[in-house]
């Protein structure tokens, strides 16, 4: 998983748990505030100078009852504020700048003797055509994107081809949220084994969704698209050349 931080966020954050960073009272620790403790204690002075040996003995006790205080209070500061590292990568994952992590799908038709076109779809919300696109899935994402495109374009799972192509974050104006946004885009390339009859037309609708071919040409020349999906465009062209 990629994430996007701001530098002074997390210096913040960091300034902010520095007190609980890297606290915590060892075994180690414990026993050797014990032994000193007890060495001090069953341990003989002599007169060193003008101090009497009974001088240095009580003063090396006190020293030593003050560690061993200083590690009780160690033990429950820690206690009372267990901050661990599984905290610390929470709250920075918490400054993730990513707002949306989405998978991109090119599929192609390379009918001899034309350019090569990419399969887009209408999106209401953009009101654009748009690359299909899935949310990134946790885990196995290929097959939750074969699994998508199955039940989208009515193809068998067993007739799509999934291979992983590239990623880039991207900062872009969302239409449907009016706002810019960070976004993690994934680019997989689809291949089918043979395309349906039905996705042969130049545009086509399948399960109330219409579908177009459209040569990354056609994109560059459409004025909606570039206002919208510009980068996104970009994006797949470098992947392509």
């Amino acid at each position: 998983m990629r994430i996007l931080i701001d530098k002074g966020n997390l210096e913040l954050l960091l300034e902010k748990k520095r007190d609980y960073i890297g606290k915590k009272v060892t075994v180690d620790t414990i026993i050797a505030g014990i032994s000193f403790l007890l060495s001090v204690c069953t341990a003989s002075y002599t007169k060193i100078w003008i101090i009497p040996g009974i001088v240095l003995k009580t003063i090396f006790c006190l020293i030593g009852i003050i560690y061993i205080i200083k590690i009780l209070y160690d033990i429950i500061d820690m206690k009372r504020n267990n901050y661990t590292h599984t905290q610390l990568l929470k709250d920075i994952e918490g400054l993730d700048m990513i707002q949306h992590n989405h998978s991109l799908i090119v599929i192609k038709n390379t009918t001899q003797g034309r350019k090569t076109k990419y399969l887009t779809y209408y999106d209401e919300r953009w009101d654009c055509k748009l690359f299909p696109n899935f949310k990134t899935a946790d885990t196995d994402n290929e097959a939750f994107i074969i699994d998508s495109l199955s039940n989208n374009l009515d193809i068998p799972k067993k007739e799509i081809k999934c291979k992983y192509i590239s990623s880039r974050v991207q900062e872009k104006f969302s239409v449907s949220h009016n706002e810019n946004r960070v976004y993690n885009h994934k680019l997989y390339e689809i291949s089918l084994s043979e395309l349906p009859e039905k996705m042969k037309a130049d545009d086509f609708s399948i399960k109330s969704k219409h579908y177009y071919w459209l040569t990354i040409k056609d994109m560059e020349q459409d004025e909606n698209i570039m206002k919208k999906n510009m980068e996104v465009v970009d994006f797949v062209k470098e992947c392509e050349n």
